[in-house]
Formats: structure tokens, sequence, C-alpha cells
């Protein structure tokens, strides 16, 4: 998975009112876009830093945070660097900006070759094993955002909640 932020001028967004009064598209009013597969475009998503956090970028800009690869594109991970932002820039003009639109300013690229975990075809069963192995030994607790999500408030949430149990058993020794 790759994160890729670039810089557009705020005029190469499409000039479009958004429904239920949101705003115009160049002022980039919400948090981000998700992109289906089946629309064609290869980026995953896009959060829009410019608008979750003010002063980022100067007013007349527009900052975009990208995410594009994962296990369902594997074949991004054989692309240049520059390939991937070219990848990148085409799916914010698929789907962001005027046809016209000027080249991106690329502030950064990071690259997570295993950045999300995949719950597969038998993920449940081996969650099953693990709670029983857990039950089976005392002091074993094996942590993760495999168990309880991906999402960053889950996994806190989840890591308060074993650090009790984990202080308790501790405490009653």
């Amino acid at each position: 998975l790759y994160a890729v932020t670039v810089a557009y001028p705020k005029t190469a967004f499409l000039d479009v009112e958004l429904d239920n009064d949101f705003g115009n598209l160049q002022d980039l009013p919400g948090f981000g876009s998700l992109n289906p597969r089946s629309e064609g475009v290869r980026t995953l998503g896009t959060l829009w830093s410019s608008s979750l956090f003010p002063g980022r970028c100067p007013e007349d800009w527009n900052l975009l945070l990208n995410y594009i690869g994962g296990s369902r594109d594997t074949g991004l991970a054989d692309l240049s660097e520059e390939e991937v932002i070219a990848e990148v820039d085409k799916g914010c003009r698929q789907v962001l900006l005027k046809p016209d639109a000027p080249p991106p300013e690329v502030m950064g690229l990071k690259l997570w070759p295993t950045a999300i975990p995949q719950y597969e075809l038998g993920h449940l069963q081996m969650m099953n094993e693990l709670e029983e192995a857990e039950k089976e030994v005392d002091g074993l607790w094996v942590c993760g955002n495999y168990r309880t999500g991906v999402a960053f408030p889950d996994c806190v949430t989840y890591g308060y909640e074993h650090a009790k149990v984990v202080k308790k058993f501790l405490d009653d020794m």
C-alpha cells in the first residue's frame, strides 16, 4: 500500500456544487472520497488533508493524501515511484480534477509492504484457535489489529481493555 500526498491549485478542481448544500468541490467540503474498484480508479481513496487540517497548504491550494495498492492490486509494487505518482494523478483527474489541471506538486510518498491486515478465508477459525490457546496458557495474550479491526480507535480501545486484563492477572499473582 502506498500513501501519496499531492497538492493542486483549487482552480484545478472541478467547479461543481455538491448535493445537500455541501458546497463547491473546489473547496473540498468534507473528509475525503473512496473509489470503488468498479469505477475503474486505481486509487483506493483520498483524504482531503487541507480540509481536515487547515493551514497545511496555501489557501488557494488543496492537499490530498491518496492511498493506492493493497492486496487486490499487487502489481503496483512493480512500478517505479514516478509511475505510482502518475497513477495517483490519473485517479485524481478521473474523480476530482479538470482535464487541463496542471501536474501535481508531490509532497511525499510512503510504501507500506504489509500495511493493513487482510481477513482472508479461515481468519475466524484462526481467531477461535487463538482464543483457545490463550485460555490454556496463563499469561498468554496475543493482541493486534488482526483481532479487532484496523481502525485506530478500535485498536486503542482493545489495548486499554486488554491492559486491564493483564493488570488483574499480575495483581492476582
